[in-house]
């Protein structure tokens, strides 16, 4: 059928335009433009976490106990950041037996950082408590998140595996308690353990002073005191609770302070200072929890070698002296330890007739500083760690100022 002009032009001009449009959507795709396909905007990299890092931490161990942080600059000195009561009470520089007098806990690791976890423990003796911090990633502030009581008397030292929190204690009977951590930072206890009977020791000579968990967590390593003679090596059950100990008794002499090892040739050694005789003995811990000298050095000069530190890379140690002076030793490969300095730091005493006591001490994480207290002394002295030969150059301090200049106790970093 004939059809005028007049109605024919209008549906070419629309057929026209149809295949221009999908001509147009043909070339924006092509492009990649246009359309359902075009591709999603690229994800944004979130920046990374903050590491918690350059944090140095101890506390007052006042009658109102105080956990004291401190960053650290790159040059190794020290700046006072934030001060957090630990909602327990301290001894404030008042002996078990009531007389005065620095180190009043008598112990290694009243404070123990837990970085992967970003906690930090407090021992506190003057209320038998046990306080748990959250870190600040970014930061490094403390949150306290829970003080707990414990049924021990005067907790000193701490160790952390996993979730299972590790505290002994100065006084009473059940000298060594096992907790499980909880989340919220609440501690739920699993066991208190009669550590003489356990260890047919003496009641009377035992008074531990370091508790410290081994590198695979089969053991937790108990110092029972200097007038015991005794590490005992309490095996860990799958539930945290521990086992009957293993007694190491004959090959030690007065041990003090603990430190696991690992030396040049990847074998694992243990170190244990001695606070009369010989200063510092390594040793090797057979899977059965005994303990085989391999190696004895000692410091001429020195009274009382009793903290003990170790840098990272397991070359070289360091004893803290109740004298006031810190030694120094080198580690060799097979575990063989070499005195460097018998004195290689010393600081002098603020009060009459009180000795300033190289006391807890923490090693940087580069093995660059190291961080130790002065009791006796009421500060914190930063020294430098020569790579080549261990020894020790002074860069700055800071002055705790407890109200007793007794009662600084702990220390512990990231």
């Amino acid at each position: 059928m004939f059809k005028p002009p007049a109605l024919e032009a209008p549906m070419i001009r629309r057929r026209t335009l149809t295949t221009l449009g999908l001509a147009a959507a043909t070339l924006l795709a092509a492009c990649g433009g246009g359309g359902d396909d075009a591709p999603a905007p690229a994800a944004v990299t979130p920046p990374p976490a903050p590491m918690l890092a350059n944090q140095l931490y101890t506390q007052t161990n006042e009658t109102t106990n105080t956990v004291l942080q401190y960053s650290r600059a790159a040059n190794g000195t020290l700046l006072r950041v934030a001060a957090v009561a630990s909602g327990g009470q301290g001894t404030n520089g008042i002996r078990i037996n009531g007389t005065p007098g620095p180190n009043t806990l008598g112990s290694q690791f009243s404070v123990v950082t837990v970085p992967e976890r970003q906690l930090l423990l407090a021992a506190n003796g003057g209320d038998n408590s046990i306080s748990v911090f959250a870190l600040d990633a970014a930061s490094g502030t403390p949150t306290l998140l829970k003080n707990t009581r414990t049924q021990g008397l005067r907790p000193n030292s701490l160790a952390v595996a996993g979730k299972v929190v590790y505290a002994s204690f100065l006084g009473g009977t059940l000298q060594l308690g096992a907790y499980r951590l909880a989340d919220d930072g609440s501690l739920q206890q699993l066991g208190l353990y009669n550590v003489a009977q356990m260890g047919a020791l003496n009641p009377a000579n035992v008074a531990p002073t370091q508790l410290l968990v081994s590198p695979d967590q089969r053991f937790v390593m108990l110092s029972t005191g200097t007038a015991s003679n005794a590490v005992l090596a309490f095996p860990v059950n799958a539930d945290g609770t521990l086992g009957n100990p293993v007694a190491n008794t004959t090959q030690l002499t007065t041990p003090f302070a603990g430190q696991f090892v690992k030396t040049g040739n990847g074998s694992t050694i243990y170190l244990s200072t001695g606070i009369t005789g010989v200063s510092l003995t390594a040793y090797t811990l057979a899977s059965t929890g005994v303990l085989t000298q391999l190696s004895q050095a000692m410091a001429a000069g020195v009274g009382a070698p009793c903290w003990l530190s170790v840098t990272p890379n397991g070359r070289y140690a360091y004893v803290g002296n109740g004298s006031g002076s810190i030694s120094s030793y080198g580690i060799g490969n097979d575990g063989t330890l070499t005195l460097l300095q018998s004195i290689a730091a010393m600081e002098p005493s603020v009060l009459a007739g009180v000795n300033s006591v190289a006391g807890d001490a923490w090693v940087s994480p580069d093995g660059k500083y190291l961080y130790s207290t002065y009791l006796g002394a009421d500060k914190i002295v930063s020294y430098a760690i020569d790579a080549s030969t261990g020894a020790l150059s002074k860069v700055g301090e800071v002055i705790v100022g407890t109200s007793s200049k007794l009662g600084l106790q702990g220390m512990a970093g990231v």
